[in-house]
């Protein structure tokens, strides 16, 4: 059979390709493990499960991602590619380690545990560590002096921090880093020790050295930043800094999102910082400080969903907090009533509003909307009396003559209704409502045979942003 050379040509290009690929992923895989990103390389390792590479170091990568990540299912599929390279120091290394990964689980896995399943957990991993500290040793006495025996070394110190014993694994960080100075998993580490013995000072010196070597590290950057939040107001700068790259970094990070909202709050701003502590409470249902948090500030979560005219979230949100009491007049009354008047459930909203008609002061927005309600279960006068009480209180408000318009329309008194429609077309500057309130007037000119010109808002009243 004939090829013709362009065909060979194109091949051979394609095959080229490929292997650079393979190449460029070994490469950033290397990168992503170095800076404890796996979540970022899974998805890249996920090809070569299935994939073949020419490129062995790629599936020893992979293998190291999938046993960090608490995926050891997937790491034995690769380490399984890899028993032809069992005399490596890096295959051996990697075995030791697996038998730990097989065992480990997840952090939020471990907090859901009940306390004797913890303490079962615990021993049994305590257990299977000491077997592969064992083994660690022998390692690094044949293998010190190779990056081999870097690796084992910074394991050998994690492996101490997961018995819970700080001190032997804060050692060995400390005598990595004369030797191998750019061992950032050092750093990271001691920083981490230092932060658990409350030495602010020292735990945020190696962990800016540790965001130095990591340029893309999420962890240390979130630390820096709680440190500087707790250094108090000199420090939110600094600490803004810290939250602005590791959001850049991750902005589906809860832990981010939920300080984030506690800078923004400790500088006046909380209506911006619930918009934050919504956003983790959307990505994890249980973030704490975000629950704690908005259950402080309901007032302003609630404002912001009435905003946005989410009424059913709304409810959800003050109920889930703040749970109505049978017959129970409170400060989240006007909302509740507020939510199910848009809701078109006014039986309910005339429950939460009217006796807070009765026994709060005069309020322009409480007195509106529950006349609102009754202009729409029919009792007019009544509505038209809370309409007059909310314009004699906000004179300016154009939305208070507009539903008195609406009101004597109803009542059939379309010469008082033109006066209402006449003074709301003189306030209103929201564009669809003042279309719509200079129609109403046209119509009822038409119908009333009388002329009337909305009079343009004083230069002394305050005007519209």
């Amino acid at each position: 059979m004939n090829i013709p050379m362009k065909a060979v040509y194109f091949l051979c290009v394609f095959l080229w390709s490929l292997g650079n690929k393979t190449w460029a992923s070994a490469g950033l895989l290397k990168q992503l493990l170095q800076e404890n990103r796996t979540e970022e390389a899974v998805p890249i390792c996920r090809q070569y499960e299935i994939l073949p590479s020419r490129d062995e170091s790629v599936y020893f990568t992979c293998s190291w991602i999938y046993y960090r990540s608490y995926r050891p299912e997937s790491g034995d599929v690769l380490l399984d590619k890899l028993k032809n390279s069992q005399a490596l120091p890096e295959y051996q290394l990697l075995k030791i380690y697996s038998g730990v990964a097989k065992l480990l689980k997840a952090p939020e896995v471990v907090k859901s545990l009940n306390p004797d399943q913890k303490s079962e957990y615990q021993e049994k991993l305590k257990i299977r560590i000491n077997e592969a500290q064992k083994e660690m040793e022998t390692f690094i006495v044949k293998y010190k002096s190779q990056p081999s025996g870097k690796m084992a070394q910074e394991l050998n110190a994690e492996f101490y921090e997961l018995k819970g014993q700080l001190e032997p694994a804060a050692f060995l960080y400390r005598g990595l880093i004369p030797e191998y100075p750019k061992s950032a998993r050092a750093y990271w580490g001691l920083g981490r020790y230092y932060l658990a013995q409350g030495d602010l000072r020292r735990a945020k010196s190696y962990l800016e050295k540790t965001a130095e070597l990591w340029p893309k590290h999420l962890g240390s950057r979130y630390n820096l930043a709680l440190i500087a939040i707790v250094e108090g107001p000199s420090g939110h700068k600094e600490a803004a800094k810290w939250l602005a790259e590791a959001f850049k970094l991750n902005r589906a990070d809860v832990g981010v999102l939920e300080q984030i909202g506690v800078l923004l709050e400790a500088n006046k701003k909380t209506a911006a910082a619930v918009k934050y502590w919504q956003r983790a409470l959307e990505l994890n249902p249980q973030a704490p400080i975000a629950n704690r948090k908005l259950q402080q500030n309901l007032p302003y979560l609630v404002e912001s969903l009435l905003e946005k005219k989410q009424w059913k979230e709304a409810l959800s949100r003050i109920d889930s907090f703040a749970p109505e009491g049978e017959g129970k007049v409170d400060e989240f009354s006007l909302y509740r009533g507020i939510c199910y008047r848009n809701l078109g459930e006014f039986q309910k909203a005339e429950k939460q509003l009217r006796p807070l008609v009765q026994l709060a002061e005069p309020n322009p927005i409480l007195l509106r909307e529950l006349g609102i309600v009754e202009l729409n279960l029919k009792r007019t006068a009544e509505a038209i009396q809370l309409f007059e009480r909310a314009k004699g209180l906000e004179k300016n408000e154009g939305t208070n003559f507009a539903w008195l318009g609406f009101a004597y329309e109803q009542q059939g008194e379309p010469l008082k209704a033109l006066e209402a429609w006449s003074q709301a077309a003189s306030l209103i500057k929201e564009p669809t409502e003042l279309k719509r309130a200079l129609e109403k007037v046209a119509r009822l000119e038409q119908k009333t045979g009388k002329r009337v010109l909305a009079e343009e808002p004083s230069k002394s009243e305050p005007q519209a942003d």
